[in-house]
């Protein structure tokens, strides 16, 4: 395994600790909380397969709805 040395700034050195859990490495939080991207559609099916869907956001459904049946102001 290769190693590589990275500059952070104190603030996003303390983000990444709070994710850190007993005997885990900073590389293992960053693999684990940073997922490699979806570039297909399958992939995209497999990751929730692998992972589960997230809980919706009552707050952010109730934004979404409260913006419904307006009336656009464009001409």
């Amino acid at each position: 395994m290769s190693f590589r040395n990275i500059g952070i700034n104190d603030e996003a050195y303390a983000r990444l600790k709070k994710f850190k859990l007993p005997g885990d490495s900073f590389s293992a939080v960053i693999l684990r909380e940073l997922p490699e991207p979806c570039e297909t559609a399958g992939a995209i099916e497999n990751f929730f397969k692998e992972h589960g869907v997230p809980e919706a956001n009552p707050k952010l459904r109730q934004a979404m709805l409260a913006g419904r049946g307006r009336r656009s102001s464009r001409k």
